[in-house]
């Protein structure tokens, strides 16, 4: 028989199953979700009263002929941030649908509707990942702008956040600042974050131990450290270094994937590393105050595949969204701390 007639006799042999090439792990995500993603349900915008300052600076000594004094300080504040709309498009074509859709199990390889279905809920986490991290900008995101809030819209330096504007230098809302490595922000007036500074473990003690970060933490499990893989990496060769391994029978196991200082959790971000300036970012951040706000009817719900040729010049296809609205929200930014320059 001739290799022609064999190629013609023989068809390809195709293994039945699908080869994710670009699924990356979002573990902050997951995190976030599963501590504080909270539901609204209506409202112009999402506000809180916050108390920003102690009255202990009050309390006067006197003696018997001392006039007392008669002072009033304010000390509450209203942050507020706006609702954000974001929607993710599914589409698949006349072909798509003919071909695929409702061809049976001998003619199609993959299921392409409900293929695209997973692939979009997959992509909205993605997406609140690439969000939290301000897409990898040093530059925020804004109360007024369409873009979800971030991380770097909570934690950057006299960065205008919840309406709220912020200075050092000008002592403006300094309890709204996010935490300084230098030290206690009511005694700094230059911020520090933009600092070149070296990742160990004596100085990660610092940054939360000399900060307001422990001012305010009220366990140790309400921190989480967030960085690059190649951060990561560095801190686990120090802190391997400090650890003695023993040996079972003739094997010596070594190595971990988690990293737990002080009662901290330290997590490896994949995202962080696909830039240079993100590879230099540290976030130490208290997960209690930090909150992803959906609205309840806008949950991350796929609407039904509609056909759009029933619309006047529509075309021949059928669309689906998975819808969101809500923001990213840090009611405590000085609870939080962002390094962007550490190696």
């Amino acid at each position: 028989m001739s290799t022609a007639d064999l190629s013609k006799a023989t068809r390809e042999l195709f293994i039945r199953s699908l080869v994710n090439e670009v699924y990356m792990q979002t573990p902050i995500v997951e995190d976030i979700q599963a501590r504080n993603q909270i539901t609204i349900r209506g409202g112009t915008s999402i506000q809180r009263l916050t108390d920003t300052a102690e009255i202990d600076d009050l309390m006067q000594e006197y003696t018997a002929n001392t006039a007392l004094q008669d002072q009033k300080k304010t000390t509450l504040q209203k942050p507020s941030f706006t609702i954000k709309y974001a929607q993710l498009p599914l589409r698949y074509d006349v072909d798509e649908e003919l071909q695929n859709v409702y061809a049976g199990s001998e003619e199609k390889l993959l299921d392409l509707a409900d293929h695209l279905a997973r692939k979009g809920q997959r992509a909205t986490k993605l997406w609140l990942e690439k969000k939290l991290f301000n897409a990898g900008s040093f530059t925020a995101a804004t109360d007024s702008g369409t873009t979800f809030q971030s991380l770097v819209s909570a934690l950057k330096h006299d960065n205008t956040y919840g309406t709220l504007t912020r200075s050092l230098s000008g002592g403006t809302n300094d309890w709204w600042q996010a935490a300084d490595p230098s030290g206690l922000v009511e005694n700094i007036n230059t911020t520090t974050q933009t600092t070149a500074a070296n990742l160990t473990i004596n100085n990660l003690r610092k940054w939360i131990s000399e900060t307001d970060v422990a001012q305010f933490m009220e366990t140790t499990d309400d921190l989480y450290v967030a960085m690059c893989p190649t951060l990561f990496n560095k801190l686990r060769a120090e802190m391997e270094g400090k650890m003695q391994y023993k040996p079972t029978g003739d094997t010596a196991k070594q190595g971990f994937n988690k990293m737990n200082l002080d009662g901290h959790t330290i997590a490896s971000v994949p995202y962080l590393q696909k830039t240079s300036t993100m590879r230099a970012w540290v976030f130490i951040l208290n997960m209690r105050w930090l909150e992803l706000r959906i609205h309840d009817e806008r949950n991350f719900k796929m609407t039904d595949f509609e056909w759009q040729g029933k619309n006047s010049n529509g075309y021949d296809f059928n669309l689906a969204r998975i819808l969101v609205a809500g923001n990213f929200i840090c009611f405590k930014p000085n609870s939080s701390m962002m390094l962007s320059n550490v190696s």
